[in-house]
């Protein structure tokens, strides 16, 4: 149950998980202990979006953690817009909760935006670790080259799901979003489309853990 309290927090890390039992607590304990050796207030909201395997039940009660929870699966990018309207922080930061991402290296996106470098910060993947990929990584190659196309803008990586942005600047597009993982395309080209800067840190990317959504 989502309560009423401001948002006062400086981070607020939104965390889609379905079906992640296996492993979610593990990437809870790591994004805590990079925010922890950091200034910064944060939380992490972890989104059970229909799980049938008690993702929830692993994080509920633990420190820096607010759950929400549907009760049917909605999708990554429901769970990521309603996550960001909800969060308390200050700036919201979207990642997986499937240990493919480098979430120690949270604290290094907000310290971009902090900096006032850019308007939103994607963690720019260097390599292809998808299922899939020799399909994967020709679509998306043609489908980022329209979008630096449309945008005239270079896209080192269009569809990362490790991104952080400021909630003031993503909020008049939250109703943009799809409900699959199309969403992470849709927010930066949407930043991107109205004069909003959009930078990328090279990071790498890790074999997923548990089975593919």
């Amino acid at each position: 149950m989502v309560d009423a309290r401001p948002a006062t927090l400086d981070v607020t890390v939104v965390l889609p998980a379905y079906n992640e039992a296996g492993h979610v607590v593990s990437e809870v304990d790591r994004i805590t202990a990079a925010l922890k050796a950091t200034d910064y207030s944060f939380e992490i909201l972890v989104v059970d979006d229909g799980s049938t395997d008690g993702t929830g039940d692993r994080v509920e009660g633990l420190p820096f953690v607010r759950l929400l929870r549907f009760p049917t699966n909605r999708g990554s990018g429901t769970a990521r817009r309603i996550g960001t309207m909800e969060a308390y922080g200050r700036y919201v930061v979207w990642t997986d909760a499937d240990m493919t991402y480098p979430n120690e290296r949270i604290p290094e996106l907000v310290d971009h935006l902090v900096a006032g470098k850019a308007h939103q910060v994607v963690g720019a993947r260097t390599s292809e670790e998808g299922t899939m990929k020799a399909l994967r990584v020709p679509a998306k190659w043609a489908i980022r080259r329209l979008a630096e196309y449309l945008s005239n803008s270079r896209i080192p990586d269009l569809n990362s799901g490790l991104r952080a942005f400021s909630k003031e600047h993503a909020l008049p597009y939250l109703g943009l979003l799809p409900a699959g993982f199309s969403c992470v395309t849709t927010i930066t080209m949407a930043f991107l489309a109205n004069g909003l800067l959009v930078d990328y840190i090279p990071i790498s990317y890790a074999e997923r853990q548990g089975r593919s959504h």
